[in-house]
């Protein structure tokens, strides 16, 4: 299908506990980007309430959509299409997002578009890469997707385009196709997500949730070599658990993840310590803070309160932190050298984190790798991603029909 003079899609975001909505255009100009955030609500739970979430999505889908487009300045017979998040995600969030969307795209006449939003995360860096006009990296690309619910490596890769090189980044002219984006899983986490365990262990010092910008922030404050955590070998089945080496074609090789160990390592070392008594103390004063500056940053809270945070437990913080961020780098290259990756992508939650982007960019630059990051705003769950992924799916004709529904455990490759 030729693309329109426009090349505007509204893409809409509602997979977990972020109400958004975004105007893309050609799938690299932002034209607005609107998040209704549910942190605040969440924190007094440590965690997200799926129930509560579907609830925020139903008060927040309207007024965020209007915003959406008011900042933009377009109506919806502007709109080339409509994306919208199929999964995965919790049910009930995703069904806000999806029935809106469909309700949409009916009324306007416009095609819908299905996008995963894993693969809304690898389009936020390439989308960012695309605005700033940098140079394309090489194909295949290998994807990190590291966030609270996912810890996914993929084989990335635009096929129907010769080399890409010339054209990964440039606005398609009308009539002609990039071709589309197909991924391969080559690495998962078989248990917690890198994030998921960033927000438990947080939990477990008494810290404030999310937990990853607080682990972060206190990490530089101690010392990371401290505490020894150490990784075991993930086993898998079939030829690999009887020793025989992985091959590039295999899809769930060795670079598997697993997070749980860590976590419960955490645990073992605040009891075997004594630490717990300190950390209700700390859960307790924060409590108190986060009530009288309820918008308090991690950085600003321990300027605010630094009696809480003893140097054991910023040693323990800082080694967890090193730990994890060894195990994503270990396994990411050994991947990117496995499958023979040009360059590498970093995105999700996650790579917002400050250790994690320092010592990604050393290694890659050693390599002789490039790596990318999404700009902090483009980290976490929001809609341009999604209306960026769409792009490529609007210029092949990709759309979704009118039995589209919530797929809350859609895998991508």
């Amino acid at each position: 299908m030729a693309a329109q003079q426009s090349g505007l899609v509204l893409g809409i975001e509602s997979s977990c506990d972020e109400t958004a909505a975004a105007v893309v255009r050609a799938g690299g100009e932002v034209l607005a980007n609107v998040v209704a955030s549910q942190i605040a609500l969440h924190a007094n739970y440590g965690g997200v309430v799926p129930e509560l979430a579907s609830r925020e999505h139903l008060r927040n889908i309207v007024p965020v959509v209007r915003a959406a487009m008011k900042q933009a300045g377009v109506g919806f017979t502007d709109l080339d299409a409509i994306a919208v998040t199929e999964g995965p995600g919790l049910a009930g969030a995703l069904l806000v997002g999806i029935t809106y969307a469909k309700a949409l795209a009916l009324g306007a006449g416009k095609p819908l578009i299905a996008v995963n939003h894993l693969e809304g995360h690898i389009h936020a860096v390439l989308m960012e890469a695309r605005a700033r006009n940098e140079s394309p990296m090489e194909m295949p690309l290998l994807a990190l997707v590291v966030s609270g619910g996912h810890t996914h490596l993929y084989l990335a890769e635009q096929l129907g385009a010769q080399h890409l090189a010339s054209e990964m980044w440039v606005e398609v002219p009308p009539g002609s196709a990039p071709g589309t984006w197909h991924y391969r899983n080559v690495g998962r986490t078989v248990d917690d997500a890198a994030g998921e365990a960033f927000d438990k262990v947080a939990k477990l010092l008494g810290l404030g949730y999310p937990g990853g910008p607080w682990i972060d922030a206190l990490a530089v404050k101690g010392n990371p070599h401290a505490v020894e955590f150490r990784f075991q070998q993930i086993k898998v089945k079939g030829e690999h658990a009887e020793g025989k080496s992985p091959s590039a074609k295999d899809s769930s090789c060795a670079q598997n993840f697993s997070f749980s160990g860590i976590k419960t390592a955490v645990l073992r070392y605040i009891q075997s310590h004594g630490m717990s008594a300190a950390i209700e103390v700390r859960r307790k004063a924060l409590a108190e803070a986060l009530k009288e500056i309820p918008a308090i940053k991690p950085g600003e809270a321990v300027a605010l309160l630094p009696w809480l945070f003893d140097a054991e437990t910023l040693d323990l913080i800082a080694s967890f932190q090193h730990a994890v961020v060894g195990n994503l780098m270990r396994q990411t290259f050994a991947a990117a050298e496995a499958f023979g990756a040009r360059g590498i992508v970093v995105s999700g939650g996650v790579a917002a984190n400050s250790e994690l982007r320092r010592r990604f960019t050393e290694e890659a630059a050693q390599r002789g790798l490039p790596v990318a990051f999404p700009t902090l705003a483009m980290s976490t769950d929001n809609a341009a991603m999604i209306a960026a992924a769409a792009w490529p799916k609007f210029i092949a004709g990709d759309f979704a029909d009118e039995g589209l529904v919530a797929t809350p455990q859609l895998k991508l490759g």
